[in-house]
């Protein structure tokens, strides 16, 4: 399919048959390489479900390989000590670690030659280590009906009356950029966390904030009342409300973050598992495949054809430039080398001085 023939129609009739008949415009009917599996670092639960259901299992049947998958969140020191050999071909990230691991010669770049898909995503969605298969819009996850007065801000939630009910998500999942970005706001840098640190003591020793570890603990403490306000997914915060948590998403006027998701490409793997690695992220890009996606995750996609024709039922996912704008703020003024230079410095003053001194 091109541009010039491109329309809504065309990508929700090529969304219907993706869904019933598992294929995606550019598998091909020949496998480009000889490799019978590929292997996979990623998270598991519900996102692990969707990736697998929309892009995995197709890819799976068209090809006739199979996936092996590790499931788990900071998989990074593996592919770090595998650096010799390394025993997996693909490592489910943000742009923030595949930079980081693409700078030690971890990963691979993406680039359009190998990736054509690339050249439909929107630019603000592509990195030259990680090219977004969706955009996720990160703020706070107000509960409403505990919560009357406006929420603007992320420093609301060192407000004494939500003592005991804010939450904070572990150093591990998002609490590192999510700390970066905070301590950015208050005005400090990566090489200067000294602000941030002493914010964060107050949060934990005087609000009494806990800590959320993955998307289904933080649903599971906002339906069960057990907190009111914390750091979340805009589309997350809609499947808590779905869930029956009064909950509203907010992107703070001080920047929201801006996550975007697929899977780095690991570097020094045999020739015929980059080229099934690289074909199967061709195929996450695809207009039809995002719509699907988008349809399960509630996340927007990258892909600007299906951007501009998203059916009725996905319109309120639909993005402006002001809103990546705002949402991407505060990340752009993080230096993330210096952040992986000083992170385990950084994981120790965290656990010492905010957490053990609560």
């Amino acid at each position: 399919m091109t541009n010039s023939k491109f329309s809504r129609r065309g990508v929700l009739q090529g969304a219907g048959a993706f869904a019933a008949a598992g294929t995606i415009g550019g598998f091909g009917t020949t496998p480009a390489s000889a490799a019978k599996d590929l292997r996979v670092l990623m998270a598991g639960g519900t996102w692990g479900e969707w990736v697998n259901k929309t892009f995995a299992d197709p890819f799976a049947k068209a090809r006739g390989i199979e996936f092996v998958w590790k499931h788990g969140i900071g998989q990074e020191p593996i592919v770090m000590a595998q650096r010799v050999r390394p025993q997996w071909d693909l490592s489910h990230s943000s742009q923030t670690k595949a930079g980081q691991l693409v700078a030690m010669g971890l990963y691979r770049p993406w680039t359009a030659d190998r990736i054509p898909n690339i050249e439909k995503v929107h630019p603000s969605f592509r990195y030259e280590q990680l090219v977004g298969k969706c955009h996720t819009p990160y703020g706070l996850c107000v509960n409403t009906k505990r919560i009357t007065r406006p929420i603007d801000s992320w420093l609301d939630m060192w407000d004494p009356a939500f003592k005991g009910k804010v939450a904070f998500p572990a150093w591990n999942w998002q609490g590192e950029e999510v700390f970066h970005a905070i301590n950015i706001a208050l005005g400090g840098s990566v090489e200067n966390i000294e602000p941030g640190i002493a914010k964060f003591k107050t949060l934990f020793k005087d609000n009494q904030c806990k800590i959320i570890n993955n998307v289904e603990h933080t649903k599971q403490l906002l339906t069960a009342d057990e907190i009111w306000i914390a750091p979340y997914f805009g589309a997350r915060t809609e499947q808590a409300a779905a869930a029956g948590a009064p909950v509203e998403f907010v992107i703070p006027k001080e920047g929201g973050l801006s996550w975007i998701w697929n899977m780095a490409l690991v570097a020094n793997r045999p020739k015929d598992s980059l080229e099934l690695a690289d074909a199967f992220m061709n195929t996450t890009l695809e207009a039809e495949a995002q719509i699907a996606f988008a349809r399960l995750t509630g996340y927007p996609p990258t892909n600007m054809e299906a951007m501009r024709n998203l059916p009725p039922d996905l319109k309120k996912l639909e993005l402006s430039e002001s809103d990546v704008e705002l949402l991407g703020k505060l990340q752009r003024n993080t230096d993330y080398m210096a952040m992986f230079a000083f992170r385990d410095q950084y994981v120790e003053r965290w656990n010492k001085e905010v957490l053990q001194a609560a």
